[in-house]
């Protein structure tokens, strides 16, 4: 009898083996994950890659091409820290000739056309800003500089990005709304990016190291 009952023991523990390897082709890929055409999996809507599979942005924050960043109104202070609602006054819309900022922290109005701009401060470095803002160096005009409107925003054309500040739609890969530059104008790009060339469409702005890393020339 002991013999047979081990017997059986050994055929169920098979049997449960077996059945843990039954392939399912309703149910190719992982948790969270989408099957994308016939052998590529990628997380669904809402997950980023994580280090144990596809996991969840965080609160008040959003995916945007494979990462997570926060939603309108919102910013990190600091790269890796938790999104943070946006000073109510930072980056009010504010005009020199008849609308001044009236908030004391933000009592600097920088012009991006004609007389028209958006509240902000000075500042020594980007220590002294908040929001996701960043010190641009300019002497004594040196001022917490906004992230471009629009940037990281998804789109299928230009047309989807034509009211931001990041008017170029990469319809090739991202299918997100980026900064386009040119020599001579690569001030466009916000602070800890730089101006590359890669050949297959106008130059744009890309996180500093990012454009010798896939190989595009970066622009003076």
């Amino acid at each position: 009898m002991k013999h047979l009952s081990g017997f059986v023991w050994l055929s169920a523990l098979v049997g449960v083996a077996v059945s843990a390897c039954v392939y399912d082709a309703s149910q190719r890929c992982g948790p969270h994950q989408v099957l994308l055409g016939s052998d590529r999996c990628a997380c669904e809507a809402g997950y980023v890659p994580g280090a144990s599979g596809c996991v969840p942005c965080g609160e008040d924050e959003r995916e945007s091409n494979g990462e997570c960043v926060c939603v309108d109104g919102y910013a990190r202070p600091a790269e890796n820290a938790a999104c943070e609602l946006l000073p109510e006054a930072l980056g009010t819309a504010c005009d020199t000739d008849g609308s001044p900022c009236r908030n004391d922290e933000y009592p600097l109005c920088h012009v991006t056309d004609g007389t028209h701009g958006y509240c902000t401060s000075g500042c020594s470095s980007s220590a002294d800003c908040t929001g996701g803002y960043q010190c641009h160096a300019d002497g004594a005009d040196s001022f917490c500089r906004r992230p471009p409107l629009g940037y990281g925003n998804a789109c299928e054309s230009d047309d989807d990005c034509a009211d931001g500040e990041a008017t170029y739609c990469d319809t090739i890969q991202s299918h997100l709304c980026l900064v386009r530059c040119s020599a001579g104008k690569t001030d466009v790009c916000f602070e800890g990016e730089s101006c590359c060339d890669f050949t297959l469409f106008n130059p744009i702005c890309v996180p500093d190291g990012v454009c010798a890393e896939k190989g595009g020339k970066e622009v003076q």
